[in-house]
């Protein structure tokens, strides 16, 4: 029973416009408890949904409900200081999925990689890459992945600074006579010689190279604080070394993505959008200029008000605020500006140089109070609609069971990584069933299938735990099960040789059937509602679903061995559940497989 419910105050309105019964798909109307049951003739409703699958091809799922206009999309912007880890990729592909939604809706779609080579770890990652170049470049040029060397970079060097930062307060402590201070202190600087320790091991001569390079500074935190503002500040030597370094580590993060199947159209260099056009001065200026009221000097930091403008105007609702919301400090007390104040000169970049209905920013949920305190900034600023367009995509962590990680100790599971044991595991499964090169291709999709689907599983507003075990299922709920399906549906067709014209419906048509012909007809709804509310999670719930149902179907009764008159209808019924799915997945970035 196929059921279209309404309230009932509606009810008159739908009988009477007679908009049902038009499309003569209507065996019987039923009114329960205030409710409309109607029960479609599911021979009509076949007819249309299969011919219309067949003309539309990759077309099919497009509706007058499927949102257009124009979209920002910005996403991944993971600091390029070391390799993406499996957090990034979450993002990675909730953001490359929306933009493939959107775009198969109609939408115009630009996406954007932020860039951040002002941050805060980028003068470790140049002091590291300047006093190693050489051996960097050698190692580069000879194959290693360009973000592995220079994650070694950084990590080595901040190990570093900080053991000299900790040295030095250790030493003050000590003359104090501040034993027990000096101790806890101790045993911090212990953990940071652990972590190179740990480096020596993985790559003793790079370690090594550092170690000695990095040796001939005397005070490596102040001169990692000199760098940082010398960047910001444009000075020559400084921003070539870090560039020079930032972009080996950008090569390395295009080879992870193109393994993905994810693109962007433009990298945006945070010096260059958000500094050296004078963004950040725009801010402060502007700020200081329409709301004085709310900028303040807390020990030489210029600060706003973020918390006491949201109150004041009560903008929770209307910008989609958390309830709490700390102040935003935009320049620290030496003049140097903060992510924040630079984030807040991007959404004006964005907003001088394109004209969008949307921005959407993919960001960790642990980012709420920034991205709020942006859009109060921007809202501050006179930039209303701008505060109102951008979209804070949320989405929480990947946890890993019994694993803490942490980027500056060089303790976390790469994006790299996690595909590589996918890719070992499925080639496990494969190999034998086809040559070296053949078994390589299909081991490389059904692993990126894999990862895709597991990060779109789960609604970005819950944590996701990673388990293999679901991850590489191929009975239900995952990537390699609907390539599973999709192969499955292939292989039939590819025996049937041309599609049959589907000249009529069989009179009896079974229960699977019926349950697969309402499934079909579903999607064009279940993309309208996903692209309309951003929910990528629904379309994963859609192709589970209509994968368990058609390998149940195809359990149960024969294709290609059925009567005259059925067959051919059966031929049409694969036919339109491999289109359907393969639009999906190319939606979600699973790739299509011939034979698996």
């Amino acid at each position: 029973m196929h059921s279209i419910v309404r309230e009932h105050k509606n009810i008159d309105e739908i009988i009477n416009n007679k908009i049902i019964p038009q499309l003569k798909l209507i065996n019987r109307t039923i009114l329960v408890n205030g409710y409309l049951n109607i029960d479609i003739d599911i021979r009509n409703y076949a007819n249309i949904v299969l011919s219309s699958i067949n003309n539309l091809g990759n077309r099919y799922g497009l509706s007058d409900k499927c949102p257009t206009g124009s979209y920002v999309i910005e996403h991944t912007s993971a600091n390029p200081a070391k390799p993406m880890h499996i957090g990034h990729g979450r993002n990675a592909v909730l953001g490359d999925s929306l933009a493939r939604l959107l775009r198969f809706c109609g939408a115009s779609v630009r996406v954007h990689f932020y860039v951040n080579d002002c941050g805060d770890q980028m003068p470790y990652v140049g002091i590291g890459y300047y006093v190693a170049k050489d051996l960097v470049l050698n190692r580069v040029n000879s194959g290693w992945k360009p973000d592995d060397v220079m994650g070694i970079i950084y990590s080595v060097t901040y190990a570093v600074s900080e053991i000299k930062r900790l040295s030095k307060q250790i030493e003050q402590l000590k003359n104090e006579g501040k034993y027990e201070d000096a101790n806890k202190l101790i045993g911090e600087r212990d953990e940071w010689v652990s972590v190179i320790n740990n480096f020596m091991e993985r790559d003793k001569e790079l370690t090594e190279t550092l170690l000695k390079g990095l040796s001939k500074f005397e005070d490596l935190p102040l001169m990692v604080k000199q760098w940082s503002r010398a960047y910001e500040e444009g000075d020559e030597f400084v921003r070539k070394v870090i560039r020079e370094a930032v972009d080996i580590v950008l090569r390395g993060f295009r080879i992870t993505l193109d393994r993905l199947g994810i693109g962007f159209d433009s990298w945006d260099f945070e010096s260059e959008v958000a500094v050296d056009n004078g963004g950040v001065s725009r801010v402060i200026n502007e700020l200081l200029r329409r709301a004085p009221q709310y900028i303040e000097r807390d020990n030489g930091a210029l600060v706003f008000r973020a918390d006491k403008y949201a109150q004041d105007l009560g903008l929770w609702d209307e910008l989609k605020l958390p309830r709490y919301i700390p102040k935003a400090t935009l320049l620290r007390s030496d003049g140097t500006s903060l992510y924040l104040t630079r984030d807040i000169a991007y959404a004006l970049w964005f907003w001088d140089n394109f004209k969008f209905d949307k921005l959407i920013r993919v960001i960790g949920s642990e980012q709420a109070h920034p991205q709020a305190q942006l859009r109060l900034a921007l809202y501050a600023m006179g930039y209303q609609d701008l505060a109102k367009k951008l979209i804070h995509y949320s989405y929480e962590m990947v946890n890993l069971a019994g694993m803490k990680m942490s980027g500056r100790k060089g303790v976390y599971v790469s994006l790299d990584e996690l595909l590589n044991e996918a890719k070992d595991r499925v080639m496990e499964i494969v190999k034998g069933r086809f040559s070296p090169d053949e078994a390589d291709k299909v081991a490389e999709a059904v692993a990126v299938g894999a990862i895709r689907y597991s990060f779109l599983s789960v609604s970005p507003n819950k944590p996701l735990t990673f388990s293999w075990d679901k991850v590489l299922n191929l009975r239900q709920n995952s990537g390699p099960f609907v390539q599973y399906t999709y192969v499955r549906t292939n292989g039939i067709l590819e025996k049937a040789g041309d599609i049959p014209r589907l000249t009529q419906i069989p009179n009896n048509i079974a229960n699977e059937e019926r349950e697969l012909i309402l499934l079909l007809g579903e999607y064009p709804e279940v993309i309208a509602r996903a692209a309309q509310e951003l929910r990528l999670e629904n379309i994963i719930e859609y192709v589970n679903r209509l994968s368990l149902v058609f390998n149940s179907y195809y359990e149960k009764y024969p294709v290609l061995n059925a009567e005259p008159g059925i067959r051919e209808f059966r031929i049409n019924l694969v036919n339109a559940v491999r289109t359907v799915l393969g639009n999906a997945m190319d939606i979600l970035g699973i790739p299509r497989l011939r034979r698996m």
